[in-house]
């Protein structure tokens, strides 16, 4: 048998027997051959980071998702790092102090992923949210913070003051923002690992499993939504990082908890409104305390989000035309010219998974429930459950499952890895048309980051799917032949792979945003 070398440039090019040898080929084979310490479900935001945190402990883990990494709500958000402001109105602080912290120390730690930004918020004439009573809450919002950020001012002319039917005063204060896109910031806490003995899998879906107390091990089984095989998978412990499935999975195998997620639902549009923004702008929206924000985000600027309870997933994952007729009326009401669903060029939305106690049976707006998170570790078995999270506190949660795995893993062993050669500076380049940012090629992308489908691609390794007319086939399907091209080396040159695999994909399509933008 010829040998793989997992470390490989080329990998992808690797033939055995006969077979493409891929690094998730591979990686599935590997993952069936050992003895996890560590099992995580879920590569959203906190099992990615959970993942980075364990590896470098020295831990062996395996990470499984049933769709992409970051594929769930960590690639729906703000992509803005916040340092709490919510809690402030709470009055929270220590929330506020923590996620200030965190906020602070990813600007100073982690420069090339999150860049400091400057937000205005527009007050109203009168009431919670006018002038004073903002400036005040940002002024001791900035002290909490230990005042790292700039000092929040007054400004009374400011950019596009003429676009918006604001009178009076704006506040400018200092938060993060991504450089990129939430879901490659989540992507880059696996990707920099390449080793046998950490392994991540996207597009396995957990189907079953159970624990075996004789060799105190979990068994779990997961099916691989692209080859339709089984992978088996030996643990010691299983953290159940689902997200909005969370409670699905523990329910599937029997795992009991004092938290449960109720849901919220958030849309963002993805405006190209010719409005040239400096700085995001944060306006109040004039019930239930809640406020809309206009973010500029490469050629496009983020409207929104709504803020809907939803009962299920699958509503939550759903965008209604109600929804997008709504974000368009409060634009419209709040600026000077109007638009219409002309100017929509992406859709975005996501469930935020908020944590309650098991019994929590209210009908709260979901601004008046906390964001906090909750880890819970079982009782009998090996297996804790996370609940909620955010981008902001994602390295600190990590710490804290980690410092509550440490009790039910063996002693960490001492190894060398070799460093990942996943640089994504020395990528050869691919232009979009219309688009002036170079991206990743889709093959270095498939050798180095778990690129399988072409939704990975557009969606997650890079922006073309938001930045560019439904998703990046263009208004007109003018840009077809670029996709159906991409789908090709996507497949590696087979024709008929490739045409199923750009099918798949335009049907989603016309099903997620042109039906949708039919109803408005």
């Amino acid at each position: 048998m010829q040998s793989i070398d997992l470390h490989a440039p080329n990998l992808i090019e690797q033939v055995e027997s006969g077979r493409m040898i891929t690094r998730r080929s591979h990686n599935i084979d590997a993952a069936s051959q050992q003895l996890f310490d560590v099992a995580i479900v879920g590569g959203g935001i906190n099992g990615a980071c959970l993942y980075n945190q364990l590896v470098r402990e020295g831990r062996r883990v395996v990470l499984i998702d049933k769709g992409d990494f970051g594929s769930g709500t960590s690639q729906s958000s703000a992509m803005m790092i916040w340092g709490g402001l919510l809690y402030l109105g709470n009055f929270d602080f220590k929330a506020v102090y923590d996620f200030s912290r965190s906020r602070d120390k990813m600007i100073k730690e982690m420069s090339e992923w999150v860049s400091p930004r400057s937000f205005r918020f527009l007050p109203t004439p009168k009431g919670k949210h006018s002038a004073l009573p903002v400036g005040a809450a940002l002024w001791l919002y900035w002290a909490i913070g230990g005042f790292r950020r700039k000092r929040p001012r007054f400004e009374d002319i400011f950019d596009q003051q003429k676009s918006l039917d604001h009178q009076g005063a704006s506040v400018l204060f200092e938060e993060g923002q991504l450089a990129q896109s939430d879901a490659r910031f989540v992507l880059h806490w696996i990707t920099q690992h390449v080793s046998s003995r950490s392994i991540a899998l996207n597009h396995c879906k957990l189907s079953g499993g159970s624990y075996h107390n004789k060799h105190k091990r979990w068994i779990l089984f997961a099916e691989d939504q692209l080859e339709d095989q089984e992978v088996v998978i030996r643990a010691g412990s299983v953290v159940n990082c689902a997200g909005v499935w969370t409670d699905e999975i523990n329910a599937a195998f029997g795992i009991q908890s004092p938290f449960k997620h109720v849901l919220s639902k958030g849309v963002f549009l993805g405006l190209k409104d010719g409005d040239e923004l400096s700085n995001p702008m944060i306006m109040d929206m004039g019930e239930h305390n809640d406020v809309i924000n206009s973010i500029p985000w490469g050629p496009i600027t983020l409207w929104g989000p709504t803020e809907t309870a939803v009962s299920d997933i699958s509503k939550g994952v759903t965008i209604l035309p109600e929804d997008i007729k709504f974000l368009l009326g409060k634009y419209n009401r709040s600026h000077s010219s109007s638009i219409t669903k002309d100017n929509i060029v992406s859709l975005r939305c996501g469930v935020r998974p908020l944590a309650v106690a098991k019994s929590y049976a209210k009908s709260e707006y979901p601004l008046e429930i906390s964001r906090r998170h909750q880890i819970v570790v079982d009782k009998d078995k090996p297996w804790i459950s996370v609940y909620g999270g955010k981008l902001t506190g994602c390295e600190q949660l990590a710490v804290s499952i980690a410092s509550q795995l440490a009790p039910l893993l063996p002693e960490a062993e001492k190894h060398s890895s070799k460093p990942s050669q996943n640089n994504v500076s020395t990528a050869e380049t691919f232009s979009f048309p219309g688009l002036n940012k170079p991206f990743p090629g889709i093959r270095w992308c498939m050798e180095h980051e778990y690129c399988n489908t072409i939704e990975d691609y557009l969606r997650r390794r890079t922006n073309i799917a938001q930045w560019t007319m439904r998703e990046g086939l263009g208004r007109n399907n003018e840009y077809e032949p670029v996709i159906r091209k991409l789908c090709l080396e996507l497949n590696s040159g087979d024709e008929i792979a490739a045409e199923r695999h750009f099918n798949i994909y335009q049907t989603a399509v016309e099903s997620r945003f042109d039906d949708v933008l039919k109803g408005v």
